[in-house]
């Protein structure tokens, strides 16, 4: 079901930026689809900035299209690999004396000396603590999670897109309320040329390679499962 969901929304988003490009003019629709292009630019750890959107422990406990533990491990990871590569790591809160409660303990344990910027505005990025952090790193490549997809993930991933940043969605390592937020979420994300990724790809993507001296760590923040058992047989074979 959700794999078809996905799918709907992927096409849907097309269809939306394809009749955009017939609407526009020549010169636009030059641009536009220049914008569009994001997928083919690979992140570099030199020019991104990681943002992180209300990882509140009363949004987390509303959250259906994943699992909690799911979700607390990849934005943790992806967290913690963004800061072996060097890249830097903005996270806000949403009125953490408020309703929401504070950001997640595991986050903030991950991130020790980063503090969290409170904000009242929904979008993130209407927020100027949040955007003066950005813009003083001076990378124009934004990674943005959040919870929830549809809002706190996508609201500051569309807004700086529109200021000339390159943005992607991690997807996996947000998470939303419901079916019908989530492919509403995607569709719009995919409508306006904004990519959509996994934790796991945007760390490996920085890294470009596995013998960069980096990458033991980096696979090791990540924690895939798979890639834990396959290093554990290598080490038990080197060893003997």
């Amino acid at each position: 079901m959700k794999i078809r969901q996905l799918l709907s929304a992927t096409l849907i988003g097309l269809a939306t930026l394809s009749v955009a490009s017939v609407s526009l003019p020549a010169s636009a629709a030059t641009t536009t689809a220049a914008q569009q292009n994001a997928n083919l630019s690979m992140l570099s750890r030199d020019n991104t900035v990681l943002l992180l959107v209300d990882h509140q422990v009363g949004l987390i406990s509303g959250v259906r299209d994943t699992t909690v533990g799911d979700l607390k491990h990849n934005v943790v990871a992806l967290a913690k690999a963004a800061r072996t590569l060097g890249v830097p790591v903005i996270v806000t809160a949403t009125m953490p004396d408020g309703m929401w409660g504070p950001t997640m303990p595991e986050l903030t344990a991950a991130l020790p000396g980063v503090q969290v910027i409170s904000r009242t505005m929904i979008n993130a990025w209407d927020d100027p603590k949040v955007r003066a952090a950005i813009e003083k790193t001076g990378r124009k490549q934004i990674v943005v999670a959040g919870v929830s997809l549809e809002i706190c993930a996508s609201f500051p991933a569309l807004s700086a897109k529109a200021a000339g940043y390159d943005t992607r969605v991690v997807l996996d390592a947000s998470g939303t309320f419901n079916e019908a937020k989530r492919t509403s979420g995607l569709q719009r994300l995919l409508g306006a040329g904004i990519p959509v990724t996994d934790y796991a790809t945007v760390a490996v993507e920085m890294l470009r390679s596995n013998v960069d001296p980096k990458a033991h760590d980096v696979y090791g923040d990540l924690d895939m499962p798979f890639a834990t058992l396959v290093w554990q047989m290598q080490s038990g074979f080197t060893k003997k």
